[in-house]
């Protein structure tokens, strides 16, 4: 009954392996007392096809609790192809009639905070067409929403699906028939997809290595960027791996300096704005520049008049400066 799509008829069935058809009809209806879904449909018996036999498979409680913490981290899939799916598998392995001894009644073990997602399910069906297309080797033509709002019409060659967890969003990585040069669309600003009926062989991506980006951005050489951090941030910076290329030299004072190879330099500017004072960008010099320009400008919106106050010989001094002199 488990392997039958259309499911059996009892009585053939058995009376064609020398069985007790009446023998049969018992077995049945001890099946369904020990929670197995039989399903009698047009005088055939079938098995519901979301069940899973307890001995099939094996799943200890932390496996499950694993499970259980990739749906949570993972939201904005949650209407999606994806969510669905891992739903599906969920109630699979959770639910007492497929699972013996289970489902997981310490979730609570381990937190999960609520996150701040971008909802893909308004999305999927631009996910489902972008699957498609990747699937079939046929080409998108898209409407895509710029972050400033302007939109652009597109023809795109889809490679793959791209999960990001430092923005906890979906990208699609393509070839661009119009820049003719592969790009990551943010699958939240396509507003509209249509599969086209021609076909493409999939292009060489030499600049997609994933070990060069800080995060999301990808370049096909990387840049050497050399940052400053003070004592009063150095431990949070020791602590953690900011990049697979990273190295760190810890100074006498408590200070230490970070050291990464990357593709886009410029994709450090959020992070490092958010140290304030406490980190400063020794190189490139383009990127400490802009680091300088914007910290001057957001000092500008708020202080206002306070910028007059400044003595016009005063000479702004660099973090470093600051933590020598213990200020």
């Amino acid at each position: 009954m488990v392997q039958s799509r259309r499911g059996v008829m009892l009585r053939p069935f058995a009376e064609h392996r020398g069985w007790s058809w009446r023998a049969s009809y018992r077995d049945v209806e001890t099946l369904r007392a020990a929670g197995v879904p039989i399903e009698h449909e047009h005088g055939r018996y079938r098995v519901a096809e979301s069940w899973i036999p307890p001995g099939a498979v094996d799943v200890r409680r932390d496996e499950l609790l694993a499970l259980f913490l990739a749906r949570r981290l993972a939201p904005g899939l949650k209407d999606t192809s994806f969510g669905r799916a891992l739903d599906g598998l969920w109630a699979k392995l959770a639910t007492p009639t497929r699972q013996p001894a289970l489902p997981l009644g310490d979730e609570a073990a381990v937190d999960v905070p609520a996150l701040a997602p971008i909802e893909l399910g308004a999305h999927r069906a631009v996910i489902d067409a972008a699957r498609d297309a990747i699937g079939a080797r046929r080409p998108l033509r898209v409407c895509y929403r710029r972050t400033d709002g302007t939109e652009t019409q597109r023809v795109i060659e889809p490679s793959f699906l791209h999960w990001s967890p430092a923005t906890e969003t979906l990208y699609l990585r393509a070839y661009c028939r119009e820049r003719q040069a592969f790009r990551l669309f943010a699958v939240h600003r396509i507003t509209s997809s249509e599969l086209l009926d021609d076909s493409f062989v999939r292009r060489p991506d030499p600049e997609w290595e994933p070990a060069r980006a800080f995060r999301l951005w990808h370049g096909a050489t990387a840049q050497h960027v050399s940052i400053w951090f003070s004592p009063h941030v150095a431990g949070e910076i020791c602590e953690r791996r900011w990049h697979a290329s990273q190295h760190l030299t810890e100074a006498a004072d408590g200070s230490v300096v970070l050291e990464l190879d990357v593709a886009a330099p410029e994709e450090l500017e959020r992070w490092l704005l958010g140290y304030g004072p406490h980190a400063e960008v020794l190189a490139p010099a383009a990127l400490a520049q802009r680091i300088q320009h914007l910290h001057a400008e957001a000092a500008g919106r708020r202080a206002g008049p306070l910028r007059a106050a400044r003595s016009p010989g005063a000479r702004a001094a660099s973090p470093r400066r600051l933590a020598r002199e213990g200020t």
